[in-house]
């Protein structure tokens, strides 16, 4: 009497657990199709009940594959989890894989995380190649609650106080790439216990769950407690609870930014540049945030970081993108960086500490390169040859005379603009045209001591230009990119961002 009594307790458990997982897998949006279901598998009490649920529930409907990572973090002990994940999986006739991948020592972004971004190429890796078009993970309503909690602590806001999604796709970098769903996202942790005491299945623990250092294991080995303790379970479930009413709100908002994104945010040859600031300042704070969000992870080789260093950046970029300065620039990580150039802020590798090239003499008649600043000029005396545009310049050869040499600005420069009554410093010029501050060193003039007679692609001193006519002094020079091809028609354009010569930048 007292067995089937038992039994009869262990089928309502079963049956009211895996309703709920049928309701999950609805909240999901996941429906039963041709294509394989992969099935994240630790071997752990989470991913095991997930396992036999879902075995039970589509097994008819649906192929499944059990997919376990083993990271080799934890030796012998990661390797006999291993070997008891697919133990099970043969007993209940699942197929199994064992993905094997290797997390760095001492990664950037810290450990979890890298193990994290290891775990997830793995699973995306397997779905590619058997077809899958879903990967189920073990998330619980505990999870949850320590997700939000562990937000809350760190100042998050709606994005983060809305802990972890029912549905998210696989990878956000590929518009087709999988999905991943989480079924048991409304399951307390107890009931997922009951579950398997109820089916009478075993499942490994992993030691690392102990360690206390790490704030998720404090969360759940203490604070959570403590909530239930002088609170009560509602509590635990109230927290759940928020993140799924802040799930719409943050949607919303990510909506918003991917719209705002795609608006302001231009890519060419590995720099992103975020403009006109003038418009970006005017959304709303939330919105900005969002747009350097995107801005770092859309760069190649930027990282979204810890959540703690991700606001520091953000907030930095909000602070220089709309401040008083038109000018200005920040580090951000992985050997990136931000600079503002007037109305516009660009994402790219931060630039070279290098020294700046040197000057090179000028030849009349000849070709003159310069290598670094990759720009060749070549000379015609005389009046013979025709000048158009201001990649070409006709100057009076005596004022030249023989110490005229290419190079880049120096401290002192002077330069006198055409139309204007009197010189003035280049510097001054130079920002009056808007020239972004990193280039105004880059840009390749022709220089007579600290006079400058031209700066190549934008215009011609008063003091050294020349009409002609007039005894022959004339000489006409052709600037050319250092590889032979002719420089853009249009020397005035607005500062861009696209990855070519520098000096074609702030032209």
């Amino acid at each position: 009497m007292t067995s089937d009594i038992a039994r009869a307790a262990s089928s309502r458990i079963t049956r009211a657990f895996e309703s709920g997982v049928r309701k999950g897998l609805e909240k999901c949006g996941y429906e039963a199709g041709p294509a394989p279901l992969l099935i994240g598998f630790s071997g752990g009490a989470d991913s095991t009940a997930l396992l036999l649920s879902l075995k039970s529930l589509l097994a008819e409907s649906r192929p499944l594959r059990a997919v376990h990572v083993e990271h080799g973090l934890r030796g012998a002990a990661s390797r006999k989890d291993a070997e008891r994940a697919g133990e099970l999986c043969r007993r209940i006739r699942v197929p199994f894989r064992c993905e094997r991948v290797r997390v760095p020592r001492a990664p950037r972004r810290g450990l979890e995380a890298a193990a994290r971004e290891a775990r997830r190429a793995a699973f995306l890796a397997v779905a590619r190649e058997t077809g899958a078009d879903a990967l189920a993970l073990a998330h619980n309503r505990d999870d949850q609650a320590e997700t939000v909690l562990m937000r809350l602590f760190e100042g998050a806001g709606a994005r983060g106080v809305s802990g972890i999604r029912w549905r998210t796709p696989l990878s956000s970098k590929e518009d087709d790439a999988p999905c991943v769903i989480r079924p048991l996202l409304g399951a307390p942790r107890a009931e997922i216990l009951e579950y398997l005491e109820a089916r009478g299945v075993a499942w490994v623990e992993d030691e690392t769950n102990e360690d206390e250092s790490r704030l998720r294991n404090r969360l759940r080995g203490k604070i959570l407690p403590a909530i239930r303790e002088h609170l009560g379970e509602a509590a635990v479930g109230g927290i759940a609870r928020s993140a799924e009413i802040s799930a719409p709100l943050a949607s919303f908002v990510d909506e918003m930014t991917a719209d705002a994104a795609g608006r302001f945010i231009r890519e060419n040859d590995g720099e992103l540049a975020v403009f006109p600031l003038g418009e970006v300042g005017r959304l709303p704070r939330a919105l900005r945030a969002g747009v350097w969000r995107a801005a770092i992870e859309g760069l190649e080789g930027g990282s979204r970081g810890r959540r703690r260093a991700l606001r520091k950046w953000i907030e930095a970029l909000d602070a220089l993108a709309t401040g008083e300065n038109p000018s200005g620039a920040l580090s951000l990580p992985d050997g990136l960086g931000a600079r503002r150039e007037y109305d516009r802020l660009i994402f790219g590798p931060l630039p070279s500490d290098s020294e700046l090239p040197e000057e090179r003499a000028l030849r009349i008649p000849g070709k003159t390169l310069h290598r670094s600043l990759g720009v060749e000029i070549e000379a015609f005396p005389g009046f013979a040859h025709s000048c158009e545009g201001l990649w070409e310049a006709r100057l009076d050869a005596e004022k030249l005379g023989a110490n005229a040499c290419v190079r880049t600005r120096r401290g002192g420069d002077r330069f006198h603009p055409p139309g204007r009554r009197k010189e003035r410093k280049l510097k001054d010029y130079l920002i009056e045209r808007k020239t972004p501050k990193r280039l105004r060193n880059r840009i390749p003039l022709l220089a007579v001591e600290n006079r400058v007679a031209w700066i190549i692609g934008h215009g011609v001193s008063a003091e050294f230009g020349s009409e002609g006519g007039a005894g022959g002094r004339g000489v006409v020079l052709r600037a050319r990119s250092g590889g032979g091809g002719k420089p853009p028609d249009s020397a005035i354009a607005q500062p861009g961002f696209s990855r070519m010569d520098g000096w074609r930048k702030s032209c």
